[in-house]
């Protein structure tokens, strides 16, 4: 799930985790979590996430994107955004997997890429045709897809792409992700996405949050499906002007800091100094060659 600007960098993980929920989108949450982490259909997802988005509308009166009062996007992740656009570059073919609110599709269909981005939710999707689908120069399609079991041809992306998306899944659900993933990508393809540290909240599962991650679980979950993993700090961009994938030697140190901060437990911690010192979860997955390992993805 995505946003649009709002709030100054550091405060967006605080909405995400803290922000005051209605009635209403508790009752949703309460009605449609047990069922969709284990077991539920496409439609199940799809009931359960156009009947969250509704809520939404509901509540700012329909105006602007689905989460341009619930959930605005920080400056944060125009950061994220920015790292999404310099690591996957231009004349590529990308799948999107989570519309969200549709800008970051648009943003790399005009930087000159080929662009299917996919959600479940039919609501989101209206909503990202409506605002950016209007214009014809540009190849960018949205249409509806689970992120379990997309209906597309082997080999056929050079790029795949999820902000926010993953940790809306359960863990067995992320297994067929992958695994779906994988198989699209060409060889030498890239796995990039994005999502909340569990380090702000200190929760494995909250709401429609079904899994959430820390750096080191997700690179090993990655691993499993037969990626290699590398890790993109968004603020290292910001900072530097150089976009740094860290590996090997240098991605464990990370880990280990994010297991000492998880010793000192930084979700206690104001939210202010917890956006200074929590990593930023981006992490590349790449596709290396499929000969080794037989052409099946979890084998590595």
């Amino acid at each position: 799930m995505r946003a649009q600007s709002g709030p100054k960098a550091g405060q967006g993980a605080e909405l995400r985790d803290h922000r005051d929920k209605s009635e209403a989108e508790r009752e949703i949450e309460a009605r449609w979590c047990k069922h969709l982490m284990k077991g539920a259909s496409t439609e199940d997802f799809q009931r359960a996430y156009d009947e969250l988005h509704a809520e939404f509308l509901r509540r700012q009166g329909s105006q602007g994107g689905i989460y341009a009062e619930v959930n605005p996007r920080p400056d944060a992740e125009d950061r994220i955004r920015a790292v999404v656009l310099r690591a996957i570059g231009t004349g590529r073919r990308v799948l999107e997997v989570g519309t969200g609110d549709g800008a970051s599709a648009y943003f790399l269909a005009k930087a000159g890429n080929s662009v299917l981005s996919i959600d479940v939710s039919h609501l989101a999707l209206a909503g990202a045709r409506s605002r950016w689908g209007g214009d014809p120069g540009l190849e960018l399609r949205f249409e509806y897809g689970d992120a379990r079991a997309l209906d597309l041809p082997d080999h056929s992306f050079d790029a795949v792409l999820s902000e926010n998306m993953v940790e809306h899944l359960s863990l067995e659900d992320m297994g067929a992700h992958l695994r779906e993933v994988w198989r699209l990508l060409v060889p030498g393809g890239c796995y990039l996405l994005y999502t909340p540290s569990r380090l702000w909240s200190g929760r494995v599962s909250a709401g429609f949050h079904l899994h959430v991650y820390t750096l080191r679980e997700l690179c090993k979950v990655m691993v499993r499906a037969g990626f290699s993993a590398s890790w993109l700090e968004p603020r290292l961009l910001h900072r530097t002007g150089h976009l740094r994938r860290t590996r090997r030697l240098l991605l464990r140190l990370a880990w280990l800091y994010e297991s000492a901060l998880i010793a000192l437990r930084v979700w206690r911690w104001p939210p202010a100094l917890k956006a200074r010192v929590i990593p930023g979860i981006m992490v590349c997955g790449e596709v290396e060659c499929r000969a080794a390992n037989g052409g099946k993805a979890g084998s590595a």
